[in-house]
Parts: structure tokens; sequence; C-alpha cells
């Protein structure tokens, strides 16, 4: 989900073809284990979390769900990457962050709301 998504949300949740989520885990790649601000090449983060959720928890795969909001990055040397695969602006902050998670999380409760965030 990015920036540009706001006030889609919801009709992105409902792309997930899933019926039943259980875990939701969400990263915006801002601080992603000490080595700073990598955008969406944080993703792994979320993915490595529900493996290990899997692996030693036992939680069904395919009632995991990994996020990646995609609100920036104040990483300059990432947005000048031709490469890079995420939005190419400053990163969302303030009262604006604030509204486009809560966006996220009201997305999140109204398709699984006894998913764990």
């Amino acid at each position: 989900m990015t920036a540009e998504d706001r006030g889609d949300f919801c009709a992105l949740m409902y792309n997930w073809p899933a019926d039943e989520v259980d875990v939701v885990v969400v990263t915006d790649g801002s601080r992603i284990l000490g080595l700073g601000d990598l955008g969406v090449n944080g993703m792994g983060i979320p993915i490595g979390k529900l493996i290990l959720y899997t692996a030693a928890g036992g939680i069904n795969p395919n009632k995991c769900l990994p996020v990646m909001l995609d609100f920036g990055t104040d990483n300059e040397e990432l947005r000048k990457d031709p490469y890079y695969l995420g939005a190419d602006h400053e990163r969302l902050k303030g009262d604006e962050y604030i509204a486009a998670v809560d966006e996220f999380v009201h997305a999140v409760r109204s398709r699984y709301p006894n998913a764990f965030i």
C-alpha cells in the first residue's frame, strides 16, 4: 500500500485472497534492525517474522498477511536509485502519517476483525 492509495485501503485489503487471517505483520521500512531506512527493501522483515511464527509457533501460513506500507523513504540514495521499487518521495510525517496508519488499521479491522496486528 502506498501513500497514493489512501482512501482505497479497505478495497485493497479485499484483494488478499484469504478469507481468514490470524496474524498481520506490517512495516513501513523506516527502522530496519539498526540498518536504518530501507523503504520497501525492508519487506523481508514481515515475511521473515511470519516464517518464524509458522515454523516455531505453529501459525497456519495460509492465515498470515505480510504488509509493506510504502509511505516513501527519507533515504535519498534509494530515491535516486533507478532500480528502487518503492515510492521515490520523502516519507509521510506527522498527522499525515498517523492518518494513513489509522486508515490501514481500520481497513485490516474491517476485513479481518479477529486478526492480531
